[in-house]
Order: structure tokens, then sequence, then C-alpha cells
């Protein structure tokens, strides 16, 4: 984001203009969610993820200002230990070529679906060591119209420890609304209004547009646009087919491994850097038995003095084709 676009940004959201009542457009959302999701040398982003519409407020406001506090507590006790991967013998093509088999074999969905249902985890810090351990897990639901109208609600799911295990936790408990922000007709700014093309093509040309990378898209930025994309759409399996045609023929792709997400699915990991100075290294993970890519991570490469992290500490997840569990919201 250049200072232009923040100054754009901010005009959007000044109360001269815009009612106070009135919720954060989406385009304002996504854009601070790349402030905090994808760190720029350029910019020194931090390496952090949306949690709520009010913390999308404070963030605004910190930006504006230029004061930022993150506590520091223990690096050890902030995030959720990486997954383990299993060696396997196939390279990136084969891989990708088997979640193709497996999605031409799937009837489900049918038809893409301007809703996009994920179940997550964001880097936060606590000032108070002996809570740091408690990892809060958050369902974000956004569900847009046709006519740009829609909304994004954020509900408190369980909290767990590093080891992925339910703990107690207090305010707020599983199903708790922490956040709804609505939209009426045009305030919605999706990363693509009509359906993709279930084709390579169109894909790479979202994938540019979303990244503003330049014409060789890296594997990272290939997966960066589809955590944009997969965060407004339910897509079929010829569009997720088509976003792995872009995926496969991007440098920097390698293959991380067979393991299960963090919700227990058999899945197989694929990896990739993005291609602008950053201190992240993405995952996406393909399910072994629908070829659905149905997780994306994001773990830093090099230590980061910023957020008092190491290297390889995990600073955010999603998961996706989580509406058949029993706590999701309906």
């Amino acid at each position: 984001m250049t200072d232009d676009d923040l100054g754009r940004l901010m005009r959007r959201l000044d109360t001269a203009t815009t009612p106070i009542e009135a919720p954060i457009p989406l385009g304002a959302e996504r854009r601070l969610r790349e402030i905090v999701g994808r760190p720029a040398a350029r910019r020194r982003r931090r390496t952090l993820a949306w949690t709520s519409a009010a913390a999308a407020v404070v963030l605004v406001l910190t930006i504006v200002t230029g004061v930022f506090w993150m506590p520091a507590p223990a690096a050890s006790a902030l995030t959720p230990k990486p997954l383990a991967y299993a060696a396997v013998s196939d390279d990136p093509s084969r891989v990708i070529a088997e979640a193709q088999r497996l999605l031409a074999d799937s009837t489900t969905p049918l038809m893409p679906e301007r809703r996009s249902l994920s179940l997550g985890w964001y880097f936060s810090g606590s000032p108070d060591d002996a809570d740091a351990t408690v990892f809060r897990r958050e369902w974000v639901d956004v569900q847009w119209n046709e006519n740009l109208s829609g909304s994004v609600v954020t509900t408190a799911a369980e909290a767990t420890n590093a080891d992925g295990d339910t703990v107690p936790a207090d305010d707020p408990t599983p199903g708790t609304v922490v956040g709804d922000l609505q939209f009426v007709q045009n305030q919605f700014s999706p990363v693509v209004r009509t359906p993709p093309a279930p084709t390579a093509d169109a894909m790479r040309a979202i994938a540019l547009a979303t990244t503003g990378a330049g014409d060789q898209l890296t594997a990272g930025d290939v997966m960066l646009a589809v955590r944009s994309l997969q965060s407004e759409w339910t897509l079929t399996g010829a569009q997720q087919s088509a976003l792995l045609d872009v995926v496969a023929a991007a440098p920097g792709l390698r293959v991380l491994g067979e393991t299960r997400d963090r919700l227990g699915r058999p899945v197989i990991g694929l990896g990739g850097i993005p291609s602008a100075p950053v201190n992240s290294d993405i995952s996406l993970l393909l399910s072994t038995e629908t070829g659905r890519i149905v997780a994306y991570e994001s773990a830093l490469v090099e230590d980061s003095s910023s957020l008092n992290l190491p290297a390889g500490s995990i600073t955010d997840y999603i998961l996706w084709d989580v509406r058949d569990r029993e706590d999701a919201p309906q």
C-alpha cells in the first residue's frame, strides 16, 4: 500500500463524510488485513492478521498516529506449534495433479457461492504471561450478494493451547459474536464481483490484481491470492483446480509433505515465499481425500525483533471447508 492509498482509505473512514454508525467498508477491512497480514520491508508491516472489527478500528488509529504497542511475553508461549510433515516422494506437479484428479471426481460444491466460512487463529499478544499460552480461534463468516450488500460476522470459537488441545478460557465464551459488520447495497468491495472463470488465465489475472506482484508471480504470491479469493468465495472443484494450475506454474513451489491440519484432517502441504521482501513463508494445505484447498498458514522465515518471535513461528492460520462442524455458525 502506498501513502496515497492509505490517505484515500482514511478519507473513506472520515466521520465528516461517513456516518458514524456506518460499518467499515470491506475494502478498508481487506487493506487492513493486508497491512497486518503481509509484512513488507518498505512499510515495516507487522506479521499479524485482523481479529475483529473493533481491532481493525484500533489498528487504523495506530497507523494514523504512528503508535503501535505490542506486549512482549515469552516468545515460546505465543504461537501454535508448526505442523509436523512426513516426507513424500512426489514433486509439486504430481501432488497438484493428484489433487486435481480428486477435484474432478467431486461434485461438491456444484456452483460457486458468495460466502466464505473459515475457522482461524491470528497472532495476538497478551500483557499477562499467564494467559499467553491460551489461543482463541475465531469463526469468520463472510456473506455477500450480487448487489454488493453483505455481512462479515466474527464469532469466538474454542480456546486451545499450543498443542491444539481445548483448554478452559473465560470471556468470551464460544459462540459469542465479537464482530458484526453489515454492508448496504454497493458497499461491499470484493476481490472479484462475478464468479471467477475456471481457467488458469482468469485465476492468474485475479492473482496479479490481488497481490500487486509483477508479471512473474511466485508460489507465495499465488498463495496470498488464494487466501484473498477464498476469504470471499466458496469455489467449485473446477475453480480450485484452475487456481492450482497457477500455483503449479509459479516458481519457488515446494512440497512440505503429508500431515494433519489443525482440525485433524489428512492433508498434503505446499510451500512458497512471496516475491516482495517479506519475512513470511506461506503454506497451502490440500485435502488428500477431496483435493480441495482446505487451509492456509503463515510462518516467519527469520527472527522478528519487533514481534519478539523466533524464525518458524506461526503468525496465523485459516481453515476452510468447515461448515459440517457441529460448532460452526449456520
